[in-house]
């Protein structure tokens, strides 16, 4: 049986592509969290360059360190991009914890505390990799929305026949 909507087309936007743009970032934030690791991984090399003798090693762990701050920032508007649109906390409150602890290294290791830079260094090293497996692992998808209840204190107040009407 045909209906009169049958032939005409709803009013509320087509959502076709909201899918592909939640992939998009699921892949954004897999990019910049493997692209964090990368660059990380250096740190370490360039920090025994400079303890071998060789004195160019801290200027590229200097370079390194600002390169890694950065790419964590960014991974940080990333994560906050997913929470808001695919309503995925984990990998923001994750990536938060590594920009903490990344922005204390960096202090620590610019004024020279060595006995916290390089406990913290490994750490967030190892914290980074432990995120790096989780956003290939884990679904950064959106989740749907429950559905909206009307709590009583908003309802309408019901109505109780009488039969005195």
């Amino acid at each position: 049986m045909a209906t009169a909507t049958d032939g005409q087309r709803s009013a509320l936007p087509d959502r076709e592509g909201a899918g592909n743009r939640r992939r998009t970032g699921e892949w954004v934030l897999r990019a910049i969290v493997g692209a964090h690791v990368f660059v990380i991984f250096g740190q370490p090399v360039f920090a025994g360059v400079y303890l071998s003798g060789d004195y160019d090693g801290l200027r590229w762990h200097a370079a390194g360190a600002n390169i890694v701050t950065s790419i964590g920032y960014v991974q940080l508007v990333a994560a906050i991009v997913i929470w808001v649109r695919g309503r995925v906390s984990w990998p923001f409150h994750a990536t938060l914890a590594l920009v903490v602890a990344e922005t204390v290294q960096y202090l620590a290791g610019q004024d020279g505390a060595l006995w916290l830079h390089l406990p913290l260094g490994v750490m967030t090293i190892a914290g980074l990799v432990v995120l790096f497996i989780a956003v290939w692992r884990r679904p950064l998808r959106l989740r749907p929305r429950p559905p909206r209840t009307r709590s009583k204190a908003t309802a309408a107040p019901e109505r109780r026949e009488t039969g005195d009407e």
